[in-house]
């Protein structure tokens, strides 16, 4: 019928009481917050979107636009690059800044944002992203596990994505923070 596959991915999850049981009794957080501390952060937020200053939106928007640049839209021989390249940053501007059920985990120094995860009360994390500067540098564990205490410190009891079976570093990732993966979901594109 014209339509072809595009894309294959899974849906990582995480139990948040596997987190609540990382916490020591008095308080104090043990695995995760001795994970993230290892690294130099000069800050972490978490604030709803709607709190969110315009210089961290456009620190957001340029990482969006930088960092995904080959999806499935790139993939489609009828879609400029131009327009593929822009999907992603388009979809934060118009779309995640919009909602004002989504909150922004985001890690910065002094130099700039280092990364950010968009969440909503829901459980889900709809979108994470790094500097190029900051790639393989251990910010995307220390994103996530931010990400992951701020959802807990929220009153969630669990968390849940969407990732493509490509995306290997972040599927390997997931799995080192304990989560676990639900059956693979398919994309299929109509390209004339």
């Amino acid at each position: 019928a014209g339509f072809k596959l595009a894309e294959m991915s899974i849906c990582p999850y995480l139990d948040l009481s596997v987190v609540k049981s990382n916490i020591a009794s008095d308080g104090t957080k043990s695995q995760y917050l001795l994970e993230s501390s290892n690294n130099l952060i000069v800050e972490n937020h978490c604030s709803p979107i709607e709190d969110l200053d315009s210089l961290i939106k456009n620190e957001i928007l340029d990482i969006s636009k930088e960092t995904f640049s080959s999806d499935r839209f790139h993939m489609d021989p009828s879609c400029k690059k131009s327009i593929a390249d822009a999907r992603i940053g388009l979809w934060v501007e118009l779309d995640l800044f919009k909602e004002n059920k989504n909150y922004c985990t985001y890690l910065k120094t002094n130099k700039g944002l280092i990364g950010f995860l968009i969440w909503n009360q829901a459980g889900d994390l709809i979108l994470a992203g790094l500097s190029k500067n900051f790639i393989g540098k251990g910010f995307g564990k220390t994103l996530y596990i931010q990400s992951i205490l701020d959802a807990m410190n929220a009153g969630l009891e669990d968390v849940s994505s969407s990732i493509a079976v490509n995306n290997l570093p972040v599927l390997n990732l997931y799995s080192k923070l304990g989560f676990s993966f639900r059956s693979p979901k398919y994309t299929l594109h109509y390209w004339s």
